[in-house]
C-alpha cells in the first residue's frame, strides 16, 4: 500500500464529502423554486412533495475535486478518466432535464448509448472477460458492442434501483470506497483518488438522503453513478492483474445487479412488458409489505459491506474463482430468502412502519 498516496486520497475524499454536503444543503432550498420537486403518485411510497435532483451536487463535486486533487497532489489521473467524465456529464445533463420535465424512455436510452460510445471509442472496451482462476473469454471486436450494452445497462439499472431512501447512495459509498482501498493496496494512486472522491461525495449526499430523505438524487444523480461505475469497471478492470479486476466490480455491485437481473428475468418469463414501470424489485417487495426504508436500506447496506469484505479478501488472501463466486452468492441468496420469508408472513416490530416522507 502506498503511504504517500493515502494522505492526499483521504483529504480528497473529505473535500468531496464537504463540498457535496454543502451543495445539497443549498439544493434543498433551491430545487423547489427551480421546479425540481417530486410529487407523490400512485406508484410512490413517499407521502409528501420532496425536492429532487440533489445528485447535481456530487455530479459537480466529483470532477472538480478529482481534477484539482490530481493537479495539487501530483497523482496522475487514471487512463480514460477524461472520457469517463465527459460521458458522465452527458448522462447527468439528460437526467437533469428528465428530473425537470420528463423525457421519453427512448431519448434517455439513446443518450446512455451515446455516452457509452464516447467512453469505449475514446478510452477502450472489454476485449476479454476473465474470472479468477478460470480461462479468459476473448471477445475481440465483439467486446465493443457488449461494453456499450454493459455501460448503458448499468446506467439504467442504477436508475431503477434508486427507489427508496439511501439505497443508491449507500451502494456508491461502499463500492467506491472498497475500490479505492483495493487501488491503494497496489499503489494505483489515480484510480484510488478518483474512487475515494466518488465515495466521499456519495457520503456527503447520503447525509441528506438517509431515511427519511430530505431530498432525492434524481435521474441526474443515479444515471451519473451508474455510468461512472460501469465505466470504472471497464477502464480499470480489463485484466486479471488489474487493481480492481472486472470480476471484483461485479462483486461490489452485486446487490443491484442481482436484484435488477432477477426481476427482469421473472418479468420476461411471465410475458410481462419488462420495459414498463413496476414495483417488483426485491427491495420494492419488502417496502410493499410495510418494511421501513431504513430497514430495507440497512439490509442492502449489510450486503454491500459483506461483498466489499469479500473483494478485499480476494486481494489479501487470494481467493480462487470458485470461492469468490460462492462467497458472493451468499449475501444475494440471503436477500432473496429474506424477501420470501417476509412474504410468507415473517416480520418484526423493528422493520415495520414506514416513516413519513420516504422515497418512491
Amino acid at each position: 500500500m502506498s503511504v504517500s498516496a493515502a494522505l492526499p486520497v483521504g483529504l480528497s475524499a473529505l473535500t468531496a464529502f464537504l463540498l457535496t454536503w454543502t451543495g445539497v444543503s443549498l439544493l434543498r432550498a433551491l430545487a423547489p423554486r427551480w421546479g425540481f420537486i417530486d410529487i407523490p403518485n400512485e406508484r410512490s411510497s413517499h407521502q409528501r412533495p420532496t425536492p429532487r435532483a440533489g445528485g447535481l451536487a456530487f455530479v459537480v463535486a466529483v470532477p472538480v475535486v478529482a481534477v484539482a486533487a490530481s493537479s495539487c497532489s501530483g497523482i496522475p489521473t487514471f487512463p480514460g478518466e477524461a472520457a469517463l467524465l465527459l460521458g458522465g456529464t452527458l448522462v447527468a445533463a439528460v437526467g437533469l432535464v428528465d428530473d425537470r420535465r420528463g423525457l421519453p424512455v427512448r431519448v434517455r436510452l439513446v443518450a446512455y448509448l451515446a455516452a457509452a460510445a464516447i467512453l469505449t471509442l475514446g478510452a477502450g472496451w472489454l476485449d476479454e472477460l476473465q474470472w479468477p482462476g478460470g480461462p479468459g473469454l476473448v471477445l475481440g471486436w465483439l467486446g465493443l458492442p457488449l461494453t456499450i450494452l454493459w455501460i448503458a445497462g448499468l446506467t439504467n439499472i442504477y436508475n431503477f434501483m434508486d427507489g427508496i431512501d439511501g439505497i443508491a447512495a449507500a451502494q456508491a459509498v461502499v463500492a467506491a470506497g472498497a475500490a479505492a482501498s483495493l487501488a491503494l493496496w497496489v499503489s494505483d494512486g489515480g484510480l484510488a483518488l478518483f474512487a475515494a472522491v466518488l465515495s466521499g461525495a456519495a457520503a456527503g449526499f447520503l447525509l441528506h438522503n438517509r431515511p427519511p430523505a430530505r431530498i432525492f438524487m434524481g435521474d441526474v444523480g443515479s444515471a451519473f453513478l451508474g455510468y461512472t461505475f460501469a465505466g470504472l469497471a471497464v477502464l480499470s478492470g480489463r485484466a486479471a492483474a488489474a487493481p480492481v479486476p472486472f470480476a471484483l466490480w461485479l462483486v461490489l455491485l452485486a446487490p443491484f445487479l442481482f436484484d435488477a437481473s432477477l426481476t427482469l428475468a421473472v418479468r420476461v418469463a411471465r410475458g410481462e412488458r419488462w420495459y414498463e414501470a413496476h414495483r417488483q424489485h426485491l427491495y420494492q417487495r419488502l417496502v410493499r409489505l410495510g418494511w421501513s426504508h431504513l430497514a430495507v436500506t440497512t439490509v442492502y447496506l449489510c450486503a454491500d459491506l459483506v461483498l466489499a469484505g469479500i473483494a478485499l479478501a480476494y486481494r489479501a488472501i487470494g481467493l480462487d474463482g470458485g470461492s469468490l463466486a460462492l462467497a458472493t452468492s451468499l449475501p444475494l441468496v440471503g436477500i432473496l430468502g429474506l424477501v420470501r420469508w417476509a412474504e410468507g408472513g415473517g416480520a418484526t416490530p423493528f422493520i415495520k412502519g414506514r416513516p413519513r416522507g420516504e422515497q418512491q
